[in-house]
């Protein structure tokens, strides 16, 4: 349903084409689970693998403190975070600051629907945020103007997606049966 507060919104079916689209590359992407040190600098993210070599490391310094890997469930993050020490993708929630990064950063930098990442990080976005801002009653209603600029900065971002595709596709028949 287009939205009664922004006639720039996007259609539910061009959501759905959307979400397609992003869950499609994501797929494609290996991530794991976010970890962390227990007990010791917990704004540190860690693949598994590297937490537990980090942990051996520290109790060989420290053999009397608590050091212990901890994660690996859903967590949140203002962007999308990466190992410390290997840098393999990990896993998270955006937080309301990480989507709106995502989105600026694709509104200013563009999106290449052929790029799984980009895939990844738009649902990533999506996951976290949704497309639709808080409903009540039928009425989208948007609980600051943060949010408010968020949601239409999204589906004007969607927008230029679906018509990058869409004129993408074009070129792509209109050429289809040419052989020179």
């Amino acid at each position: 349903m287009a939205s009664a507060n922004c006639s720039t919104f996007l259609t539910d079916d061009e959501c759905d084409s959307l979400h397609d689209l992003f869950n499609a590359g994501a797929a494609r992407i290996n991530d794991e689970p976010e970890h962390w040190i227990g007990g010791a600098d917990e704004g540190l993210s860690y693949c598994y693998k590297c937490a537990k070599k980090e942990v051996a490391k520290l109790l060989k310094k420290e053999p009397d403190a608590e050091y212990c890997v901890d994660g690996g469930w859903g967590s949140d993050s203002d962007g999308t975070p990466f190992c410390e020490i290997c840098q393999k993708l990990l896993r998270a929630s955006l937080t309301q600051y990480g989507c709106s990064s995502e989105v600026a950063h694709f509104t200013e930098n563009g999106f290449n629907a052929q790029s799984d990442m980009d895939c990844y990080c738009m649902e990533r976005v999506i996951s976290s945020s949704g497309w639709r801002p808080y409903t009540f009653d039928g009425e989208e209603t948007y609980r600051t103007k943060e949010k408010e600029k968020y949601f239409k900065d999204l589906h004007a971002l969607g927008r230029r997606i679906l018509d990058a595709l869409s004129k993408s596709n074009s070129e792509v028949s209109q050429g289809a049966g040419r052989k020179e």
